[in-house]
């Protein structure tokens, strides 16, 4: 199976992770199956532009000029950050994590069978896929791919300049005569820079062969990405299907909207932990949704997933462990039957919570395999101690000694403190309790 990753540009987002959750949710359900896979997923390390449709401003030479280090070392940062937040959400690495800059010869001989076989053309900017010449260019986009083509008149899906038809898309950009791009290479054809669609066809085939399994991507991979990815694939290998299952994750949508940098309500895994959750609270919050449905993503949400994962370990560690191997194959072949119905994850946790109701501590021994294998939420591990920050700690028992002196003003100010970093002070019996807001 092969995954795509966005471009390692900035600090991978809970939507990006949650694509991530959806490759590795692949991946172990096919090995919890009894399936022997060999998993890829791609690092983006190389700049192309902003847009899907090969316009805008290169994404790593952008962060580059704001972040004042070279395009590669942004790479390189991001890439790093990438994979940490992978370990925290207990994502295994995959068998195979090629770099786009590792694999440009690879890309410049793709294009070059592409050419030879004369689905190509050269015009000033670049080398573009001819997609006329491809038989059912689009056909991801079904039910009614040719009507929505039909509709994609000039510029509405970018500026036609002197390209040939609307969708026609760049193998291979040219670096404009009067600047220096940092990730530029030379070719055959001069110094320039890969479409981004080029580089999943070349890395894949590399480690997978011109022929394979699984497919893996964002839901907005269907309409550009991936149509262009099948086009330049099965032309330069003649072989239909490149790929037997393609796999597409929806958007992580937040408060009901769409995640945006202009609205401010783009969130990573720092994010999460600042407002006193784990990370493993993310990761259950993950499961609740089936991953070709849309998830919103709430405070009241990521705090139900807290509790029912709180509530999890608890009833696990308040039954007593036992063994029964008629009702652990039972249980077995339940959440079986639930994952081939298209990965339905959330029905996974009501069956967990079902069968430990049922059974209690019968199920233990399939749920342990089951957990280290597939959850990887710590659920057979002491429930984690968040630690209270020493400023809040300290500003809620200045606020007791206040009280205690009624200077009522003096308190009221401090819980306001409490409040403004992002906490909530309640009276109790023992002086205070501290909860996140």
């Amino acid at each position: 199976m092969y995954s795509c990753w966005p471009t390692v540009y900035r600090t991978p987002s809970i939507g990006n992770y949650r694509a991530a959750f959806t490759a590795d949710l692949i991946r172990n359900t096919l090995k919890l199956l009894g399936y022997k896979v060999k998993s890829v997923m791609n690092i983006t390390d190389v700049g192309h532009l902003v847009s899907d449709a090969d316009e805008g401003e290169d994404k790593l030479e952008k962060w580059s000029k704001r972040e004042g280090i070279s395009a590669r070392e942004v790479a390189k940062k991001y890439e790093a950050s990438f994979k940490d937040g992978m370990k925290k959400l207990n994502i295994d690495e995959f068998d195979e994590m090629p770099r786009a800059t590792d694999h440009i010869q690879e890309q410049i001989d793709l294009v070059k069978i592409l050419e030879e076989k004369w689905y190509t053309y050269k015009i000033e900017d670049g080398i573009y896929m001819d997609t006329s010449k491809v038989p059912n260019y689009g056909e991801l986009m079904w039910p009614n791919y040719k009507k929505r083509l039909a509709d994609l008149n000039a510029g509405e899906r970018i500026e036609m300049g002197d390209k040939k038809h609307p969708t026609d898309f760049a193998l291979r950009k040219f670096s404009p005569a009067n600047e220096q791009r940092q990730m530029e290479r030379d070719s055959p054809r001069g110094k320039g820079f890969p479409g981004w669609h080029i580089e999943c066809s070349a890395m894949s085939s590399k480690y997978l062969g011109h022929q394979f399994d699984i497919h893996h991507g964002g839901a907005d991979h269907i309409t550009i990405h991936h149509p262009n990815e099948i086009a330049q694939s099965e032309c330069a290998f003649d072989v239909h299907p490149r790929v037997k299952y393609r796999i597409h994750n929806e958007f992580l949508q937040v408060d009901g909207g769409k995640m945006s940098k202009s609205l401010w309500n783009v969130y990573t895994l720092a994010d999460i932990e600042a407002k006193w959750y784990t990370i493993l609270d993310l990761r259950y919050f993950y499961f609740m949704a089936q991953y070709g449905s849309f998830q919103n993503f709430t405070r009241d949400q990521l705090e139900a997933a807290k509790n029912a994962r709180k509530s999890l370990i608890k009833k696990i560690q308040s039954t007593t462990q036992e063994d029964n191997k008629e009702i652990n194959e039972a249980f077995k072949q339940k959440i079986e039957e639930v994952l081939c119905d298209n990965l339905n994850t959330p029905q996974i946790l009501a069956e967990i919570h079902t069968q430990l109701n049922l059974h209690g501590g019968t199920i233990y021994p399939y749920l342990l395999d089951l957990e280290n294998s597939f959850l990887k939420l710590w659920l057979f591990e002491k429930e984690e101690i968040i630690e209270i920050p020493t400023e809040v700690k300290e500003l809620a028992d200045q606020r007791v000694q206040a009280k205690q002196d009624k200077n009522y003003a003096l308190a009221d100010e401090l819980r306001n403190k409490i409040t403004a970093l992002w906490r909530e002070v309640k009276d109790s019996k023992d002086g205070y309790e501290l909860n996140k807001l």
